[in-house]
């Protein structure tokens, strides 16, 4: 079956005919739904296979019992934000640092709904032949101009003993795969990357110098207001499918009960975990993922604080404006979870 598509928004023809060959084979049937809207319609950023497999779960276990009647339509592309604002898809996910910016914009009123990961890694990896003592002048990338995960760079090569302005900062676009091919082929020396690149990192001879984990909201989903309020049977529906998936794939005392099961899933949809993902399953669990489709009030305090700091916000936004919970302290009370953050926090 097909995997997931990496598009750009170019048009509501043209993105139904990719969205329409995006899709796997969900549980739902195509007669009809309970709900305002009748498929879960989304865009996200990154087509790596954790991203994938959650939605993926979702579709296959929880969406059609919660009334989806069609089948998920889900498509990764860089303007996954432009497919939301201009109404291809009507839920996104994807990095906080872009969505931050785009509800404080406000051409459209967004609200985040829920949270994919609590906890930002900040990795830095150097190439083979690198001297981890010796990194003032090398070339290093964390993205493409802008990307959050160059300001994370910055803090570990400070935390390392390294000016940030001494490194020579290179531009790679696309993800942290992306820089991890970069740096493996030598045409970078050191590159933010994430804890699923160890395994192929020390492969090809290189070594993780950087691994920290903050707790931030670091990846969101979010909705245009107009949805929430028309259609929050849907949005609600479409947050307990993620955080029951969530529940199901970090399932067992070490987060592995489920993950063979999970990865036959994702084959059916044309997606398989590399060594480094399946290696790193229960530590993406516990130390990447937001397993409740929370984090912690405080967490989104810091974050915006940084994005304040950054420039990307404006002084005086408050993340509270911009956020409607409801759904998920709903999902989190039905799932038997606490309410993460607190009704009182957010």
């Amino acid at each position: 079956m097909p995997g997931i598509k990496r598009v750009k928004f170019v048009g509501l023809a043209m993105v139904v005919a990719l969205l329409g060959t995006a899709c796997g084979s969900g549980g739902g049937d195509d007669e009809g739904s309970s709900l305002s809207l009748d498929q879960v319609r989304m865009a996200m950023d990154n087509d790596d296979f954790m991203n994938q497999i959650g939605w993926i779960a979702a579709e296959k276990r929880y969406w059609p019992d919660l009334g989806f009647g069609e089948k998920a339509k889900v498509v990764a592309t860089a303007d996954y934000m432009a497919g939301l604002i201009g109404g291809d898809v009507w839920v996104a996910q994807g990095e906080s640092s872009d969505i931050w910016p785009a509800t404080a914009e406000g051409s459209v009123d967004l609200k985040i709904i829920g949270v994919e990961k609590d906890t930002e890694a900040q990795f830095l990896g150097i190439r083979k032949g690198v001297d981890p003592n010796k990194l003032e002048g090398l070339r290093i990338s964390g993205g493409a101009a802008g990307d959050r995960n160059i300001a994370v760079g910055r803090q570990a090569l400070t935390a390392e003993g390294v000016d940030p302005d001494k490194m020579k900062w290179v531009s790679v676009p696309g993800g942290a795969d992306d820089r991890l091919q970069v740096l493996l082929a030598g045409k970078i020396d050191v590159a933010v990357l994430q804890p699923r690149h160890l395994t192929q990192l020390k492969k090809g001879g290189g070594t993780m110098i950087y691994e920290n984990y903050k707790a931030l909201p670091q990846e969101v989903w979010v909705v245009t207001a107009k949805t929430m309020k028309e259609n929050k049977d849907a949005v609600c529906a479409f947050v307990e499918g993620r955080v029951a998936a969530k529940q199901w794939l970090s399932a067992g005392k070490d987060h592995v009960t489920n993950r063979d099961a999970a990865i036959a899933l994702g084959k059916e949809y044309g997606h398989e975990p590399s060594a480094g993902e399946v290696e790193q399953w229960a530590n993406e669990m516990t130390k990447n993922w937001s397993l409740d489709g929370g984090a912690p009030a405080e967490g989104f305090d810091e974050w915006t604080r940084d994005m304040i700091t950054a420039g990307d916000v404006p002084k005086g936004y408050k993340w509270r404006d911009h956020a409607d919970l409801s759904c998920l302290r709903q999902a989190q009370e039905k799932l038997k979870l606490k309410v993460n953050p607190k009704s009182e926090e957010g």
